[in-house]
């Protein structure tokens, strides 16, 4: 009688050991399918990320518009690592070659949104120009900055640009001017009209950049008129021919979705 009352005490605290060990697997299980599903759609980051601009997609899933002023084309050629590429050519004489995007994207009142790109330019150190990215207004009639932020060059500088609602230019960041090379740019932005809100915090090559101010972040107004748009491209210095090459633009909820 004994034997199978300890048989039977050894069954069931083996079937018990058993049944807690499934219920100890469930989670593995469900995560190695969260995993598989993951690597079955791609990176599971890749849901955060708000625009593609990559010109692989084509340039009617990209742009808004084209807008050019002069004889300059937006065309796509594939960089050194074979990665298909846009390529914004200003011809001297031109005053504007710009892609105005983000097809099928707006940012909203109250957005924190990441920005990031990568240019190389071919110009004159020295030449003036009025953007080569700009954050701008639309529409544009009745706007009070215009175009809140604009990446230029000026005197063999390279700027950030950022316009108040009276249009008065500060200068939050600035370093020498690099052509014939990749540059990658990454700008964070609380978006709102309100300029103690709204907020930029700016990447240049990969490094978190102090700004005027003495902070790695600038309070301001980011949102003008009814939204704002990004462009790339060139716009001013029409005395030279400049050209800019621009690859992997991503908007973003996160750092790592822009940093490409």
């Amino acid at each position: 009688m004994k034997t199978n009352q300890v048989m039977i005490a050894v069954l069931m605290s083996g079937g018990l050991l058993l049944s807690s060990c499934k219920k100890e697997k469930a989670p593995d299980a469900a995560l190695a399918a969260s995993k598989a599903l993951a690597s079955a759609s791609g990176d599971v980051g890749i849901m955060s990320v708000l625009f593609n601009g990559d010109a692989s997609n084509g340039s009617a899933n990209v742009w808004k518009a084209i807008n050019i002023e002069g004889t300059g084309t937006v065309t796509t050629v594939n960089d050194e690592t074979g990665t298909l590429t846009w390529k914004f050519l200003k011809p001297s004489g031109s005053h504007r070659t710009e892609g105005h995007g983000a097809k099928n994207y707006e940012a909203q009142d109250g957005d924190e949104i990441y920005i990031g790109w990568t240019s190389k330019i071919y110009m004159p150190t020295t030449l003036k120009t009025d953007a080569l990215f700009q954050w701008k207004s639309y529409p544009t009639a009745g706007s009070l900055q215009n175009h809140p932020l604009m990446v230029r060059t000026k005197n063999g500088n390279l700027e950030l640009q950022h316009f108040d609602d009276n249009h008065v230019a500060t200068v939050p960041w600035s370093t020498a001017l690099s052509t014939s090379t990749w540059l990658k740019f990454v700008i964070r932005m609380k978006v709102s009209r309100d300029p103690a809100v709204g907020f930029i915090e700016f990447w240049y090559n990969g490094v978190k950049q102090t700004l005027s101010n003495g902070s790695q972040r600038l309070y301001c107004r980011t949102l003008d008129v009814d939204y704002c748009d990004p462009k790339w491209g060139v716009y001013g210095g029409d005395s030279s021919q400049v050209t800019h090459f621009v690859k992997k633009i991503r908007i973003g909820t996160t750092y790592a979705d822009a940093a490409q």
